[in-house]
């Protein structure tokens, strides 16, 4: 009887033990709280309410690497600095690059270097793909909690699915052409043949020029463009200056880089996230 019960509360704690995971942005972390669930303890280097961009890892990012038995990273055009760190921690056994897993977009902006589009997670397909592999990793890494890693992604891949339905919505606008404030949005774009205009380049750090911003100015007008989109992360000088002198509104459009603390305490996520954008694009284009 006390085998029996020894074996039962081993099986129980194999069950129920924590995996620690950490990973790079805000994407990433999404899809493995809701694949992971209960069974991971889960860690994001990128701090919420930080612009991903601008992000230089730190002391207390190395030792919480240290600690974490799966670490997933974007990829390194988001993210130039993991190398190095991966190299440093020696942890490239327990690394997994997320951009190998997707379907990614080359850009002409990069030249001789990275050539894709890193916000590949703007793309539902690409989401989709991501929860995918995430299940597969977990379970891989925690095979006692596999069946709940696929419970809890057969869960999460309907609330994506159904949202990607909406999305289709955007296929019957009068008006496809969208400003934003940088060029997050191709994989969005190309999934439902909108034209994007951005302020500023890849990163919303690269200014744009004088001559740049007038041209964009002309784009609105000539294109009857009613919106000019920042975001929330980034500085909206230079969109409400855009908007201002062609007679547009400004809004924000996130591409779901990061989310703030109070967003993650009120448990508002890519789904609400993108859920808004719907709405704020459909007006914008002049949507049935």
């Amino acid at each position: 009887m006390l085998k029996k019960l020894l074996v039962i509360g081993a099986l129980s704690a194999c069950a129920f033990a924590q995996i620690t995971v950490t990973t790079t942005i805000y994407p990433l972390y999404s899809v493995v709280k809701e694949v992971g669930g209960k069974s991971v303890k889960l860690n994001n280097l990128i701090p919420f309410g930080v612009e991903p961009h601008d992000f230089e890892p730190t002391a207390k990012s190395m030792a919480m690497l240290s600690k974490s038995d799966l670490f997933i990273t974007s990829g390194d055009v988001m993210e130039p600095w993991s190398a190095k760190i991966i190299n440093s921690l020696k942890i490239k056994d327990k690394t997994v690059d997320m951009s190998k897993s997707v379907k990614l977009l080359t850009h002409k902006e990069f030249k001789g270097g990275k050539v894709y589009d890193p916000h590949y997670w703007l793309s539902f397909d690409n989401y989709i793909l991501m929860i995918k592999e995430t299940a597969a990793l977990l379970s891989k890494k925690d095979p006692a909690n596999a069946k709940v890693y696929s419970s809890n992604a057969e869960a999460y891949l309907k609330k994506v699915t159904a949202l990607q339905a909406e999305y289709q919505a955007l296929k019957n606008c009068k008006n496809k052409k969208v400003v934003v404030n940088h060029k997050a949005f191709g994989y969005l774009a190309n999934d439902y043949g909108i034209t994007q205009y951005s302020i500023s380049g890849m990163t919303p750090e690269s200014k744009p020029s004088a001559r740049q911003i007038a041209q964009l100015i002309e784009i609105v007008k000539k294109e009857k463009i009613n919106t000019v989109f920042f975001e929330e992360f980034a500085s909206d000088k230079v969109a409400k200056t855009i908007a201002k002198e062609a007679n547009a509104k400004t809004d924000a459009l996130r591409p779901v880089e990061n989310i703030t603390n109070e967003e993650n305490s009120k448990n508002i996520g890519y789904i609400e996230i993108m859920s808004t954008n719907l709405e704020k694009l459909k007006g914008a284009m002049d949507c049935k």
